[in-house]
């Protein structure tokens, strides 16, 4: 079994034409990505991102909501007692 793992976050703005100049506006972030996929997320709850303290090996924080089309909360048992 894979080790669990940090998860990957994109908060970003998709554009349907370059800004001018580049990298000197304002981002409007209108896409949450969670290991590359997008996902639904209400407008009015907004992502927040916690403080960042600049260290090699930190995690960063960050709490969203989002829409699940379906939820499991279950057990699992190990795998050498499964038949």
């Amino acid at each position: 079994m894979d080790k669990p793992r940090g998860a990957v976050i994109e908060i970003v703005e998709r554009r349907r034409k370059p800004a001018a100049p580049p990298g000197g506006d304002i981002i409007i972030p209108n896409e949450i990505r969670i290991n590359g996929q997008p996902l639904l997320a209400p407008k009015d709850h907004p992502v927040k991102v916690h403080e960042i303290a600049i260290q090699g090996d930190d995690v960063v924080l960050v709490t969203l909501t989002l829409f699940a089309r379906r939820v499991v909360v279950a057990a699992e048992e190990p795998e050498e007692t499964r038949a």
